[in-house]
């Protein structure tokens, strides 16, 4: 494996990836809240059942009305921004590599 690994990146995601995000962030907020959730509704046992269940299904859709609702605000604001600064670890795929043009109209 000879491409590099950078710490941080600008990234301005396309619709369908941001949907997908704001979808799994919500899963994952709905999921973790279940524990906070149970606490709230201790002695309805037909309510836990539907918590337990409910809860990582409401949190994905609150993220996909988000994404719909949200993107024209995110295009507008990555656009002006230059996209969104992340820091962590990152590898860019070769094969998926834009051409030299396109990637100097995008950055």
């Amino acid at each position: 494996m000879t491409d590099k690994i950078y710490g941080e990146c600008r990234v301005r995601l396309n619709y369908g990836s941001l949907v997908k995000l704001t979808v799994l962030l919500g899963f994952c907020a709905g999921l973790f809240a279940v524990p906070l959730l149970l606490l709230t509704s201790l002695g309805n046992t037909y309510g836990l059942l539907n918590l337990v269940a409910g809860a990582p299904v409401a949190g994905a859709f609150t993220g996909l009305l988000l994404a719909i609702l949200g993107s024209p605000v995110y295009t507008w604001w990555t656009v002006r921004t230059h996209g969104q600064r992340f820091t962590g670890t990152f590898q860019i795929n070769s094969d998926s590599a834009l051409p030299a043009q396109e990637n100097e109209h995008r950055g």
